[in-house]
C-alpha cells in the first residue's frame, strides 16, 4: 500500500531499476535528486489532471477592507490550499474574475462567492492508484537519467508516463463532466459564441 512520499520515490526508482531509499534526507544522489523534484510533479500532476481527490468547493468572504488600485471592486481571499480556481457559482460567469497572487477579484456585489477549485493535496494515502502510478512515472522521467545516464531507458519511461497520463486524464474526465445548464435559446448562443470566439480567435 502507498502511504508515503517515499513509497512514490522507490516506485520512481523501480522504475529507473535505482536501489530504493528510505528516506527523502539520506545523502545518496537518489534521495536528492527524488526530492528536487518530487513536489514540482506534484503540483503539475493535480493542476493538469483536475484529479477527483482533489477538487474542492469553498465559500469565500469579501475582504472588507478591500480599496482597489483600479479595475474590479471586491476581493475574496482564497483557501490556502488553493492551487487553482476551476469556477464560481455557474460556468456562465467564470469571465468576470481575476485571479491574482492569493485573492480572487471581481465586481460581484454578493457578500459571498462560492468556487470549485483544485487543491495542493500533499497526502498521500488521498492519492489513489492510478494517479499514484502516473506520479512515480512522471517522477522517474525527471530523475533517471541524472541518475542512470541511460537515455534508452529515459525513452522508455518517457513514453510509459506519455500513456498513462492519457489513460489517467480520461479517468478523471469521465469523473467529471461537463455541467449542462438550461438557459434561454438566445443565452445559449451568446455563450456558444463567446466559447468559439475563445477557441477560434479571428485571424
Amino acid at each position: 500500500m502507498i502511504t508515503s512520499n517515499v513509497d512514490i520515490c522507490n516506485m520512481a526508482l523501480d522504475y529507473c531499476n535505482i536501489r530504493n531509499i528510505t528516506s527523502l534526507d539520506e545523502e545518496t544522489k537518489a534521495s536528492k535528486k527524488c526530492a528536487m523534484w518530487y513536489d514540482t510533479v506534484r503540483r503539475s500532476l493535480l493542476v493538469n489532471l483536475n484529479a477527483s481527490f482533489s477538487i474542492n468547493r469553498a465559500i469565500l468572504v469579501e475582504v472588507a477592507d478591500f480599496v482597489p488600485v483600479y479595475g474590479y471592486e471586491k476581493a475574496y481571499k482564497l483557501p490556502h490550499d488553493c492551487l487553482q480556481v476551476l469556477n464560481l457559482d455557474s460556468p456562465i460567469r467564470d469571465k468576470y474574475y481575476q485571479i491574482e497572487g492569493n485573492y480572487l477579484y471581481c465586481n460581484n456585489h454578493n457578500k459571498i462567492v462560492k468556487i470549485r477549485y483544485i487543491s495542493d493535496v500533499k497526502e498521500v494515502t488521498k492519492f489513489d492508484s492510478e494517479f499514484c502510478d502516473l506520479f512515480a512515472l512522471q517522477l522517474a522521467e525527471k530523475i533517471c537519467l541524472p541518475l542512470t545516464e541511460d537515455e534508452q531507458k529515459t525513452s522508455l519511461i518517457k513514453q510509459l508516463a506519455e500513456k498513462k497520463y492519457i489513460e489517467t486524464s480520461a479517468k478523471y474526465g469521465r469523473d467529471n463532466r461537463m455541467i449542462v445548464i438550461n438557459e434561454p435559446k438566445y443565452r445559449q448562443a451568446k455563450v456558444y459564441s463567446e466559447i468559439q470566439d475563445f477557441n477560434y480567435p479571428a485571424k
